[in-house]
């Protein structure tokens, strides 16, 4: 009798802890994986906003290059309404 349950022992021992373990880890795994997911900083979310944060700055990089151009545009606008004006005024004399 007791080699008996001295066998089923040794049996459970090395045969069932093992596979208790096993079926322990793939079915809790995937649990602590989504509490710690969703418990702690979300990696993704750092991320995006760290790119947004990149977007925004090359939009307003190109809005204020955008703006700039405008203003260069102006300028040369105003500039040859002047040259334009001062052309019209004069008139040339003809010589005959």
């Amino acid at each position: 009798m007791e080699e008996m349950i001295i066998a089923i022992v040794a049996i459970f021992f090395t045969i069932g802890i093992p596979v208790l373990a096993m079926a322990t880890h793939f079915a809790l795994r995937p649990l602590v994986r989504d509490l710690a997911e969703a418990l702690g900083p979300r990696k993704r979310d750092r991320e995006t906003i760290a790119r947004l944060a990149d977007r925004i700055e090359r939009l307003e990089g190109e809005s204020r290059q955008r703006g700039e151009l405008l203003d260069q545009l102006a300028e040369a606008e105003l500039f040859r309404r002047q040259l334009e004006e001062r052309a019209g005024g004069e008139t040339v004399k003809d010589v005959t």
